[in-house]
């Protein structure tokens, strides 16, 4: 009988880098994403919830005929604490004003689309790898004036399925 263990286990991040979704569905370059830094401990998580589920009945049964299974939903959450320009820009979907000054926008943005790759640390010798060519995100900020604990902007992105003429997978997940 084979056995699925293994070594591989997925604790902490090593790297969140952000960008621009390609024109085509699939996953930019590495080096054409912003690397997200200063990541709020034990905030970084990706959840998948299981599909939902339509019970289908018969009248003569007091247990389901059959069952369907639905969608299901795939989310990343991360927190930063860089308050710099850039980071700000990246998060509040700001504009510059100069080298230190952030902009909000003035208008309601609908959706902001944003590709991700997120690289766990180096467990065994073993990380994982997710790539998300597409995912809507939004971000807020607990941003306090605390003597004790500083800022942050807290992201949630919702994984999209990549829009393309070919199926592309929304999250491929990789041992690197």
């Amino acid at each position: 009988m084979s056995t699925t263990k293994s070594k591989t286990r997925l604790l902490g991040i090593a790297q969140i880098k952000i960008g621009s979704i390609t024109t085509y569905g699939g996953m930019p370059t590495i080096i054409s994403l912003a690397t997200v830094g200063y990541i709020v401990p034990n905030s970084a998580h990706i959840v998948i919830s299981a599909p939902e589920k339509t019970d289908i009945m018969v009248d003569d049964e007091d247990t389901p005929d059959l069952q369907v299974l639905g969608n299901r939903k795939v989310s990343f959450e991360f927190a930063t604490r860089d308050m710099g320009t850039k980071s700000l820009i990246l998060g509040l979907n700001g504009t510059a004003s100069g080298s230190t000054i952030v902009l909000l926008p003035v208008t309601t943005n609908v959706v902001t689309e944003k590709a991700v790759d997120i690289t766990s640390k180096t467990i065994s010798g073993k990380a994982l790898r997710f790539r998300i060519p597409r995912a809507s995100m939004s971000v807020g900020g607990d941003l306090r004036f605390a003597r004790n604990d500083t800022g942050q902007l807290n992201y949630s992105l919702d994984i999209l399925l990549p829009e393309s003429s070919t199926q592309i997978s929304p999250c491929s997940i990789m041992q690197v």
